[in-house]
């Protein structure tokens, strides 16, 4: 297969998996610009990942600082301090459990949060209402320790989320 070849199906790879990373809430230049950093033998430049994927410096610079904080992707010295390469994390465990942790385990911890405070303002609702929001109450909850759980590498309980299926279906 020819340079060239390969270069179209990494592309090609690189869209789906952008479509992939798309459809779980992050932008689909995060999930393109992780394959070609992922593939690569050699630490990536922001330059060379605009060139690959044809856009902005801007938009690349940006993912990047992104998938920096989530720690999927690292900052390293390539000879030149103006144009860091990046290299992927490639314990993809430890990527899941970061985003896991900093992203759906806060958003979730919300929800519970705000449940929580709107029940304490219901009392004296009617008991169709209560009902509702103590089911959200439960998912939410189970949502959490859940998530906490997994983090932790600890079991979760499936009769409880079956539960909370039966209660909310």
């Amino acid at each position: 297969m020819t340079n060239e070849k390969i270069e179209e199906k990494k592309k090609r790879l690189a869209d789906s998996v952008g479509d992939f990373i798309r459809y779980w809430g992050f932008k689909e230049v995060h999930g393109r610009i992780w394959v070609h950093i992922y593939l690569s033998d050699n630490p990536i430049t922001a330059k060379e990942l605009t060139k690959k994927l044809g856009v902005t410096k801007g938009l690349v610079s940006t993912a990047l600082a992104e998938l920096i904080a989530y720690q999927v992707v690292e900052k390293v010295n390539v000879g030149d301090a103006r144009s860091p390469g990046y290299q992927s994390n490639t314990d993809l465990v430890q990527v899941i459990n970061n985003i896991l942790r900093n992203r759906e385990l806060k958003l979730t911890t919300k929800i519970k949060e705000d449940s929580e405070a709107l029940a304490k303002e219901m009392v004296g609702a009617d008991a169709e209402m209560l009902d509702k929001i103590n089911k959200l109450q439960d998912m939410t909850r189970f949502a959490v320790d859940s998530l906490q759980k997994l983090l932790n590498s600890k079991v979760i309980s499936t009769e409880r989320f079956i539960k909370i299926m039966r209660l909310i279906s």
